[in-house]
């Protein structure tokens, strides 16, 4: 069976992982941080697990941005690998280090099912979903916070500069009609919902490891 209204796929995403995504943006480790109660410090952890999440995703999905199904929703504009090692490059430094701290276990955990979710597409589409649509929205403000709460420099930042989009909103609000016509095919519109879910938990628990890792200091990664 095909969905045949195709204008109801993004709005059904958006209510089937409502609770899920909810419970990863009220996590202590995020909600602590955005309010200024955590450090530089914490939010240079963040970042460097950020490394190895769009490092995967990233190459899963150049892997498969000549798919023509694909082509449409995997805009190479949206990439953050370059502006993350740019971030790290100021933030390592600023905390006496010189390699980027080892990924958390669920990290790992996270990066393992964005690998795996290339072999089926329909589920990679489903992190790419949850990273950029989440980055174009809420992440614009998360650079303003840490900024004004950790006193972080404007070059510190590039995480959340999309400097090859002019507007935000209308590239969302584009992503999304094409993110709807993606999921008119049932087979498609039930793996994205499905692994957009686990999406969410699994940086939920990020989160989590996040939240516990900020008491000691990690490994360098090997």
């Amino acid at each position: 069976m095909t969905i045949t209204d195709t204008s109801q796929f993004s709005a059904r995403l958006r209510s089937v992982t409502q609770e899920d995504h909810q419970a990863a943006e009220s996590s202590d480790f995020i909600t602590t941080l955005m309010g200024g109660e955590r450090s530089a410090h914490d939010y240079m952890l963040l970042i460097s697990q950020y490394h190895y999440i769009y490092g995967a995703l990233e190459e899963e999905v150049r892997a498969l941005a000549a798919d023509p199904e694909l082509a449409e929703i995997f805009d190479p504009s949206l990439e953050r690998s370059a502006q993350i090692a740019k971030d790290l490059e100021i933030l390592l430094p600023l905390h006496g280090l010189e390699e980027i701290p080892a990924a958390l276990a669920a990290t790992e955990d996270y990066v393992a099912a964005i690998r795996a979710s290339a072999a089926e597409p329909a589920r990679l589409v489903a992190h790419h979903y949850l990273r950029y649509l989440g980055d174009l929205s809420g992440g614009l403000a998360i650079g303003k916070l840490v900024a004004r709460h950790y006193a972080l420099p404007d070059e510190a930042l590039n995480m959340w500069k999309f400097d090859q989009i002019d507007k935000p909103k209308l590239y969302k609000d584009s992503y999304r009609e094409k993110l709807d016509v993606f999921g008119a095919k049932t087979s498609h519109a039930e793996a994205v919902l499905d692994e957009a879910k686990r999406g969410f938990q699994w940086n939920k628990a990020i989160f989590e490891d996040l939240l516990r890792a900020t008491t000691e200091k990690l490994p360098a990664a090997s």
